[in-house]
């Protein structure tokens, strides 16, 4: 003898698993994209604190071009940081500013976040570029070496 509503349970469970699955995979696409977003914004701090604390005898090159060795520095710490997750993949990245001491300076930075490379392809089917501005003051007691 059958019961009514004997296949009720499974008639649900099956309409319901798809959707919490997906709410799953989202919720886990949001906590990586906003790690990423964490780990970039790091970057660029990093990438301007190193710009005005390059020593400063590179402020100015030997082409008297203000900030190209600061900047390199910062490019450096910018690149080096973003390679450290390992779905970020820098785009793009300036520095920019006063070079004279007390000067600010404001770093630029971009990347493209890589869902392509995880399961999480499925809810995120595109890779975002995502990106961040920080900015950082120079000592006023600072001075370039002739």
């Amino acid at each position: 003898m059958r019961r009514p509503g004997s296949g009720q349970a499974l008639v649900e469970t099956a309409v319901t698993m798809p959707v919490l699955v997906a709410l799953f995979f989202g919720f886990v696409a949001a906590g990586v994209a906003a790690q990423g977003y964490v780990d970039l914004n790091t970057a660029v701090y990093l990438a301007a604190a190193s710009n005005v604390t390059a020593p400063a005898d590179l402020a100015m090159d030997g082409s008297g071009q203000a900030g190209m060795m600061a900047n390199q520095y910062a490019y450096d710490t910018f690149d080096r940081t973003v390679a450290h997750d390992s779905l970020l993949v820098g785009k793009g990245r300036s520095c920019s500013g006063d070079y004279t001491a007390g000067g600010q300076i404001t770093c630029q930075g971009s990347a493209v976040l890589q869902f392509s490379r995880t399961p999480l392809s499925i809810v995120i089917p595109f890779d975002p570029t995502i990106s961040a501005q920080a900015s950082a003051v120079r000592s006023p007691y600072r001075s370039v070496l002739p």
